[in-house]
């Protein structure tokens, strides 16, 4: 089990870094949707082509936390996990800025993973109720971007003439369309049936990291007690062994059947 978790985790987050093509100098400029109606925009969207992709089951859910601010929480399974037969779900979880109402659909998106900080995130089009499309971009460095893009529907299939006219839409503005990879969402595992239920989000990030910090300081207060020791005891062997039962004792907690560190 702990072997399946390990891996669970680590194609987890080598696959938050893909889903992306690359290009030199500054991000393709991209009109926003005129006159973006937020409220509309928001719940479940099935995605249907998006940017160099594998995954299965591609959803999008944006729901409101403020005024000016959104959640968008991307759900996915991973071909690797599947081909291993494990049964999972993935979600990752970003905030979505929206600095300007006037041009709502111009927001700014932060992925707990993407240490180099906010993107732009624009809608590029929709109709509410059956399609939408979205464009994602960051400067990474002063002659290099990255970018995604992403077909919608409201629905987890869309019409071929819509397909394709959103293609074209996205082709005029200047962004490549050549590596749209298309999403099954013919078997897809629901989260109360999953072996994993994989969750990353800001929070995630934060226990994540101290829990480390824990870690590192509980080997570090067993090391001071070791130099005490050393310093004064009778019998150096005896304490040594003490402190080794302590940390496997910590070491030792029953593994759950889901990934808690995670969720």
């Amino acid at each position: 089990m702990k072997v399946v978790a390990v891996t669970v985790v680590v194609v987890t987050l080598v696959a938050t870094a893909v889903g992306h093509d690359w290009g030199w100098g500054n991000c393709p400029s991209a009109k926003a949707f005129s006159s973006l109606d937020v409220d509309k925009f928001l719940g479940l969207w099935y995605v249907i082509q998006q940017t160099d992709t594998t995954s299965s089951c591609l959803t999008m859910n944006y729901t409101r936390v403020s005024p000016t601010q959104l959640r968008a929480a991307k759900s996915r399974q991973l071909l690797v996990l599947d081909s291993l037969s494990i049964e999972h779900t993935n979600s990752y979880t970003a905030k979505l800025d929206i600095p300007d109402f006037d041009n709502a659909g111009a927001m700014r998106v932060k992925w707990p993973l993407n240490l180099a900080g906010k993107a732009d995130y624009t809608v590029l089009d929709t109709d509410y109720d059956t399609y939408a499309v979205v464009y994602e971009c960051q400067k990474v460095a002063s002659f290099l971007h990255r970018k995604s893009t992403a077909i919608l529907s409201r629905t987890p299939t869309l019409s071929q003439d819509i397909i394709s006219k959103e293609r074209q839409l996205i082709s005029s503005k200047g962004i490549p369309t050549n590596d749209l990879d298309s999403i099954d969402h013919g078997v897809c595992v629901r989260r109360e049936d999953a072996g994993f239920n994989i969750n990353i989000d800001e929070d995630t990030i934060k226990k994540m990291l101290k829990d480390a910090s824990d870690g590192v300081r509980n080997i570090a207060s067993q090391l001071v007690m070791l130099l005490q020791v050393a310093g004064g005891a009778s019998d150096l062997a005896s304490s040594l062994a003490t402190i080794s039962r302590n940390l496997a004792v910590k070491g030792s907690e029953p593994e759950a059947e889901s990934i808690q560190t995670i969720d």
